[in-house]
């Protein structure tokens, strides 16, 4: 039976989301490297519960675990497993369990024997999960910091890079409380470039982007921002990067062609602001022959003062409905962990007619926008997608379909 455009997209979705599964990533990886058999392990982020459940899948032999995520719901299991210590934590705003998860980090750390063989296992999400703050900084400076940040619409590289300015653990200042620990990390990659110094905030890798708008840290947090923690001679950690949005799109594809359909895999990586990347897309896709198209990326909102309901996938879907209404192209936008800004949807999947039906119910779409409230047009409409919690992180994909 002919899938609907809607069902082809989700399938899609799904496929890509599969190939990047953290509990399917981590236990390939450890197919791959049999020799390896640590003794510890410390999963921290948005995926870090399957990638958890991946190692114990794979290692018979760990002592203990300690796992740091957010409010999703963990495995019955990992409750009855005397060898896991749980910390739930606070994402994407910081707050005091953030703190806690940063002191239960360095305590399950100095726990460990010096020789210890320790498995970290680290995807999006760790920079506001866990914290261990500067003396001169306090959780008011943090959460501060983020709010502006999450807000500002800045890349990720350049929050990140910020920061670790507060951070005695970020920007590689993880590596100067593990002593002589044999350290191996598996990273989820949620940043363009898939750069292992900016994955997490780089607990474990050396800062590599510096920071020039000290002034605007000083004011926001009241103290001069301090200096990036000296990796220098520190032991080595061992890094592979096992899941990425381009292993993603990849196999995405291979099931374009598994449907007989023409699939264009679009290079380049989308970002920036999600209204001006709408247009850019729209203009691809209308000017383009039948069939998928894939895009991949993490675009940004500059948030007004009070915002509406929605997230960058909401505002890019809408307003892509915007410039593509009336045609025959039907496009999903969503997040590949399963949320969107402040809801608790992936994203959406319009078509022509999600803007007719928008304006036949009273809504302004330039309006909404500005108001940053486009999941409240798009759950009127029934465009909202919520396929509930995934077990990764690696950004955002666009999938569309055109038939004709």
């Amino acid at each position: 039976m002919e899938l609907t455009a809607r069902e082809l997209l989700i399938q899609l979705y799904q496929t890509a989301i599969d190939a990047v599964d953290g509990r399917f990533v981590v236990q390939r990886w450890s197919r791959e490297h049999p020799a390896y058999q640590p003794t510890h392990i410390i999963a921290i982020g948005k995926a870090a519960s399957a990638m958890l459940q991946g190692a114990l899948d794979s290692y018979a032999h760990i002592q203990s675990a300690l796992l740091i995520t957010d409010a999703r719901a963990l495995p019955r299991v990992f409750k009855k497993d005397k060898r896991l210590g749980i910390h739930v934590s606070s994402h994407p705003i910081p707050d005091e369990s953030s703190l806690e998860a940063g002191d239960a980090l360095l305590r399950f750390v100095s726990n460990t024997d010096e020789d210890a063989r320790i498995l970290f296992l680290i995807s999006g999400g760790s920079s506001s999960l866990v914290e261990v703050l500067h003396p001169q900084f306090e959780l008011t400076d943090l959460r501060s910091l983020n709010q502006y940040l999450l807000a500002s619409g800045k890349p990720i590289h350049a929050m990140n890079a910020w920061r670790k300015r507060l951070s005695q653990i970020k920007g590689g200042g993880l590596q100067s409380f593990l002593g002589e620990r044999q350290c191996v990390q598996l990273l989820i990659s949620d940043v363009r470039g898939d750069d292992a110094s900016v994955i997490g905030s780089g607990l474990l890798v050396q800062n590599r982007h510096a920071v020039d708008e000290d002034a605007v840290l000083s004011e926001l947090c009241g103290v001069e921002p301090a200096d990036t923690i000296a990796t220098a001679g520190l032991a080595e950690v061992e890094t592979h990067v096992i899941a990425t949005l381009d292993m993603a799109l990849r196999s995405a594809a291979q099931e374009v062609s598994a449907h007989e359909l023409v699939c264009v895999h679009h290079p380049h990586f989308i970002e920036g602001e999600a209204r001006s990347q709408a247009e850019n897309i729209s203009t691809l896709l209308q000017q383009g022959e039948p069939g998928v198209y894939l895009f991949g990326g993490e675009t940004t909102v500059t948030l007004p003062e009070t915002p509406g309901m929605g997230g960058r996938n909401q505002t890019l879907a809408l307003a892509l409905s915007a410039t593509l209404e009336g045609s025959d192209i039907c496009v999903l936008c969503a997040g590949t962990d399963g949320v969107d800004g402040n809801t608790p949807c992936a994203g959406a999947v319009i078509t022509g007619n999600t803007a007719t039906q928008a304006r036949q119910m009273g809504f302004d779409i330039q309006q909404e926008l500005d108001r940053a409230n486009a999941g409240t047009v798009l759950m009127a409409t029934g465009d909202l997608f919520k396929p509930g919690a995934s077990n990764t992180n690696v950004m955002d994909v666009i999938i569309a379909y055109k038939r004709s």
